[in-house]
């Protein structure tokens, strides 16, 4: 196994439409659908994201994660991770953790006590409340000591992708086709 990164394409964009697709599930309304379009659209068009993922011996993506730069360009902001399904319980994702905290300052949101608990145990050793009652923490190679500190990562405005939408149908339809393509399309690299 190892971590590579999935460049431009049908697998990176097949790899954030898994993704988006379970962090919020099936049954989340358009927010999927809108993560998804605001890190194409946004994040990767201006070079703030990238997706890492643990492969086996065949290139096959065990477990995915979208880091996000933050505004300094000095940390990077785990925004999702996940395992495919039907590999999931086989501490794919704790092995791309594992190494991806090994050699990067990172950061994560969480609103589950649970997933605090699975990231301290990766040295997220510095813990914060934000504003919207989410903890924030921040690995051991991130030099943050207060919230207030910590540079900002790159964002993207979910309520202007939804006024779009409303606003111009081709895009929604566009979007949605591409999404639920590249959500097809995962079953070829995993």
């Amino acid at each position: 196994m190892k971590v590579a990164e999935i460049h431009a394409g049908e697998q990176r964009d097949a790899c954030v439409a898994m993704l988006c697709a379970a962090i919020y599930g099936k049954e989340a309304g358009l927010k999927p659908l809108i993560v998804f379009t605001g890190t194409l659209a946004a994040l990767f068009e201006n070079e703030a994201a990238r997706v890492l993922a643990l492969v086996d011996d065949k290139g096959r993506i065990l477990s995915a994660s979208l880091l996000v730069l933050d505004m300094e360009g000095k940390g990077l902001d785990m925004r999702l991770l996940a395992t495919p399904e039907q590999k999931r319980g086989e501490g794919y994702a704790r092995e791309l953790v594992e190494r991806l905290t090994s050699t990067t300052a990172l950061r994560v949101s969480t609103r589950d006590p649970r997933l605090e608990g699975f990231f301290k145990t990766f040295g997220f050793n510095k813990w914060f409340y934000a504003d919207d009652g989410s903890r924030i923490g921040f690995n051991y190679l991130s030099k943050v000591t207060s919230l207030g500190e910590a540079p900002e990562p790159v964002t993207f405005s979910e309520d202007a992708i939804l006024r779009t939408f409303k606003r111009d149908p081709e895009i929604f339809n566009d979007y949605k086709t591409r999404f639920v393509d590249s959500l097809q399309a995962f079953a070829r690299y995993s």
